[in-house]
């Protein structure tokens, strides 16, 4: 009986241990399977990061077509890049290694340039909905058409409303709100404010340019920081991300998205067009002796309009619009086709 016992318990032992060599040996295929598809999804990771990183430096820097740039740390790993194409047909390689494991994407990417869409009056006023309205002050809204720099109008050129709202209802809020010696000239009558049609959809257009921007500004900080906003020779567009004061002598050349409150109180100049849009209390007070040439719209669900003291201006110029639609280098790169 004891030797049956022995037996048995010899018999379960060398089970057991059979059993528990077995297990090491699935854990140690575990690691090895769980190591090799880590490497595997990073590699991944980096070659499409790579395709990312560069269709943003591209849209910055179109002379990189043609080039190859080799070991470009990412994550621990390297990515070599080839760029083929012209900028309507752009094809990226990004072939990467991570730890030995390589893995290689391709795309297929076409640019559109970022147009300008000249709106028909100098400040439209693209809502149904005018919560607020208070303009005073010496401000000077103008219609009339205008060389860049000028505040004169151009003798003989075509005129266009002051303001320009959505429909009869708006005109007469606004024309009941403007006090002191605000001045809003243009087509028509004496305060050119007037009911404007256009079949744009001026929230869409505005998130089509944030898509793209060349400049971010999320703080004063990073106004400050900004040595300007565009120039003739290179405008740019611009978002500002959030409520912002501007105080400097700064200027800028381009399309100035703002999503947030402006508020500007220096000698701010700006040739081009603004857009102000989405939920924020668009314009909400502008003192100081800043001017835009070019024109501005605010689109938004409810707008909250608050101009007041100061000489600030804003003239409409085609010349302005026709300036940074002719010179804007910004890109955006659709992608066509994505394969790995």
């Amino acid at each position: 009986m004891g030797k049956s016992s022995l037996i048995i318990v010899l018999g379960i032992s060398a089970l057991i241990s059979t059993m528990i060599l077995k297990l090491n040996s699935n854990t140690s295929e575990s690691l090895k399977a769980t190591n090799e598809m880590f490497c595997k999804t990073q590699s991944r990771l980096i070659s499409n990061s790579g395709v990312e990183i560069f269709l943003e430096k591209l849209k910055a820097d179109i002379s990189l077509l043609g080039r190859t740039i080799n070991n470009n740390r990412l994550f621990n790993g390297k990515y070599d890049i080839q760029i083929s194409g012209v900028d309507s047909a752009v094809t990226i390689k990004s072939t990467a290694d991570f730890m030995g494991y390589k893995n290689t994407s391709i795309v297929n990417a076409r640019a559109d340039k970022l147009g300008i869409i000249a709106p028909n009056s100098g400040f439209r006023v693209a809502t149904n909905n005018i919560s607020n309205v208070r303009i005073n002050g010496n401000i000077t809204i103008s219609g009339h058409n205008h060389l860049i720099g000028s505040t004169v109008p151009i003798p003989g050129s075509q005129s266009i409303p002051g303001i320009g709202v959505n429909n009869n209802s708006l005109v007469s809020t606004i024309i009941s709100n403007i006090n002191g010696s605000a001045n809003i000239i243009g087509l028509g009558n004496k305060t050119s404010v007037s009911a404007v049609s256009d079949s744009i959809n001026w929230f869409n257009y505005a998130n089509a340019v944030v898509s793209n921007p060349d400049i971010i500004i999320n703080s004063s900080s990073d106004l400050n920081n900004a040595p300007n906003l565009g120039t003739s020779a290179s405008p740019k567009v611009t978002f500002i991300n959030g409520d912002i004061r501007l105080n400097s002598n700064k200027s800028g050349v381009g399309i100035l998205v703002i999503n947030g409150n402006l508020e500007i109180n220096g000698n701010f100049n700006f040739t081009g067009l603004v857009l102000a849009y989405k939920n924020s209390k668009i314009i909400t007070k502008i003192n100081g002796n800043g001017k835009v040439w070019g024109a501005i719209v605010v689109a938004s669900s409810d707008v909250d309009l608050n101009i007041s003291n100061g000489n600030f201006g804003v003239y409409y110029s085609s010349q302005a619009l026709a300036l940074v639609s002719g010179a804007l280098q910004t890109r955006r790169f659709q992608i066509v086709k994505w394969w790995e």
